[in-house]
């Protein structure tokens, strides 16, 4: 999975679908080849007041590798039906929680998975500081970290979204950040296409 957080979106009326043009310059993040435009693949995200979106996301294969990967804006939320506002808004409560049309179980499922996940993603957080800094993070008790980013940041879970998966950290279809499978294998993805215009960015994704 490729997160971009520098897009714009464009809209095929005819058709009724986004597409999204990348203002960032990627490269593998599993070996840092040039990676090129393959193919398309659908989804539809919910939004927070039950529109939809439906778009047709690039998958991009590297040259080096042959690892493929989902190219998605980081409005949308990784393995979700609903975007990244819709969540966030009902994880951090008050009225505009109240906009969101998902179900109450749904609401529920995401309240106690982000709970569980939590100190996980604080510490991944705390690791992802120390890797870039070469520093022991200053901000190591329980929930400063993240409570930080959630203070000072207004798309919180889309910054914590790409900042973990672009330093390397997988996540699985909960909230949980987990590194990917040691005896997991690269599968080819199939004939190249070098149509497509080369990215830069340091995200990764397990499943494609």
């Amino acid at each position: 999975m490729i997160i971009v957080p520098e897009f714009e979106l464009k809209y095929n009326e005819e058709k009724g679908f986004y597409t999204i043009i990348s203002l960032v310059r990627c490269r593998c993040p599993l070996c840092g080849g040039a990676v090129y435009h393959r193919d398309y693949k659908s989804r539809d995200v919910k939004k927070l007041n039950g529109d939809v979106w439906h778009f047709k996301l690039r998958r991009l294969l590297c040259d080096d590798c042959e690892k493929l990967h989902t190219e998605i804006p980081d409005i949308v939320q990784p393995y979700k039906h609903y975007d990244s506002e819709a969540i966030q808004s009902v994880l951090d409560g008050g009225e505009k929680a109240r906009d969101c049309v998902a179900d109450d179980s749904t609401i529920r499922r995401w309240r106690a998975d982000f709970a569980k996940a939590e100190p996980d993603i604080e510490q991944r957080i705390a690791s992802v500081y120390a890797q870039e800094t070469d520093e022991v993070a200053p901000l190591l008790s329980p929930g400063l970290a993240l409570a930080a980013i959630q203070a000072t940041i207004g798309r919180w879970l889309a910054f914590v979204m790409h900042l973990l998966i672009s330093n390397g950290h997988n996540l699985c279809t909960q909230f949980a950040f987990c590194p990917p499978h040691p005896c997991a294998k690269l599968q080819s993805a199939g004939t190249k296409s070098k149509g497509g215009y080369e990215i830069i960015d340091k995200t990764i994704e397990d499943t494609g």
